[in-house]
């Protein structure tokens, strides 16, 4: 009796496990259905293999359309959505290349999601990338290369020296614009680790532009830069505008230790080496002054000076100092007219400076007739005293 209950369980058991097997079977074979009441989805193949560089309010984009040839079109969205671009693709090979220019990008960083799609509107799955552009802000925060100095020799070579700049605004190079002696203008392109350019060939009295190059990152394709800065440049004028400049000085005529200077003017109270003064011959020539050795006479308001005219702008004024032994002070003075001031309206002078500098600036406004020289009273009262001067030198700034 108890192997016919058992029994009778069994089946009911066995019966009950096929219906609800069925059940199951049943509803996972219809699920699909309602993936397909509209027919089955077909995907187009996707962008490979892409890249976005930045640029200028805009950027450029590349990537690779694989073995699907029904691709007809990509649809690149960015800025949440809001803006988008359709570009047409006609395919010429199994693996063919899109390179693209988005213009108008908003300055940041956007997030791009690209679609391919075939002639009946079926899509990729979307490829997400991110890129950046640069715009006005990246610009307004550029500046152009300090310039240490822009100064013409006396043999006509140019020299710009650069100060340094920090290397994370993206600068890489500085571009140079000038006159040259044939007035042609010509430019020269400076990398951001060179400290001077030289520049061969630059027409005397010109300026020259400058502005500074920029890529904001290592994939840019767009090269950013300041607005062109003049740049005056110095020259040294000596040559042009003082006669017997020195190293050495030239005497006016042969004759011992103490001779009279040539081109100079020099006033009768230096001459106090029985009328020779103004020229030594120590250290191979240099001008001088001197007074109390070998029974010399003092000087008062004793002037050395040359006379010339020249045009508006900046100068300076430089002496090369041979021997220093003077002990009331020495003027290097640059005065307007035919002559230096007496020691004591010294401050009345376009420019001056004592032998501790050696050199001084001073600016003309127009054209004007100039005295530069030396200028000294030294007396008695303070003793033998002498000073030798080796060159001189006059520079426009």
């Amino acid at each position: 009796m108890n192997n016919q209950k058992t029994y009778i369980r069994t089946i009911k058991l066995a019966f009950m496990c096929l219906w609800a097997g069925t059940f199951v079977a049943c509803t996972k074979s219809d699920d699909y259905k309602k993936y397909t009441e509209k027919g089955e989805i077909s995907y187009t193949g996707k962008l490979d293999s892409v890249k976005i560089m930045s640029g200028n309010n805009r950027v450029y984009i590349s990537g690779l359309f694989l073995s699907d040839p029904k691709v007809t079109q990509c649809k690149i969205f960015w800025n949440n959505k809001a803006d988008s671009v359709v570009i047409p693709v006609k395919k010429k090979y199994a693996t063919d290349t899109l390179k693209y220019f988005i213009e108008r990008v908003q300055e940041g960083v956007q997030n791009f999601q690209i679609y391919t799609y075939d002639a009946v509107g079926n899509k990729s799955i979307p490829v997400y990338k991110t890129g950046r552009s640069y715009g006005s802000r990246y610009q307004s925060s550029l500046f152009n290369r300090p310039i240490e100095s822009a100064f013409t020799n006396a043999s006509g070579a140019t020299t710009i020296t650069w100060q340094g700049m920090d290397r994370l605004t993206g600068v890489f190079a500085t571009e140079v614009e000038y006159t040259s002696l044939s007035n042609v203008i010509k430019k020269i392109r400076t990398k951001i680790d060179e400290t001077t350019t030289a520049i061969p060939d630059i027409k005397p009295g010109t300026s020259l532009r400058y502005r500074t190059l920029f890529l904001p990152d290592t994939v840019s394709i767009d090269t950013f830069s300041t607005a062109f800065q003049t740049q005056r440049v110095g020259a040294d004028i000596t040559a042009t505008y003082f006669k017997n400049k020195g190293n050495p000085f030239q005497p006016a005529a042969s004759g011992g230790r103490w001779r009279n200077i040539a081109d100079w003017t020099v006033t009768d109270n230096i001459r106090n080496h029985g009328g020779l003064g103004g020229w030594c011959s120590d250290q191979g020539g240099c001008l001088a002054m001197e007074m109390g050795w070998d029974g010399s006479a003092q000087i008062i308001n004793g002037k050395i000076f040359q006379t010339f005219t020249l045009p508006a702008g900046s100068y300076s004024f430089e002496i090369t100092m041979a021997k220093n032994e003077a002990k009331d002070p020495v003027y290097i003075v640059a005065a307007a007219g035919n002559t230096l001031p007496d020691v004591a309206n010294v401050s009345t002078s376009l420019g001056y400076t004592n032998f501790a500098n050696n050199k001084f600036q001073f600016t003309l406004t127009q054209s004007t007739t100039v005295s530069i020289g030396f200028l000294a009273s030294m007396t008695s009262a303070s003793g033998n005293q002498f000073w030798i001067v080796k060159e001189v030198a006059l520079k426009s700034l």
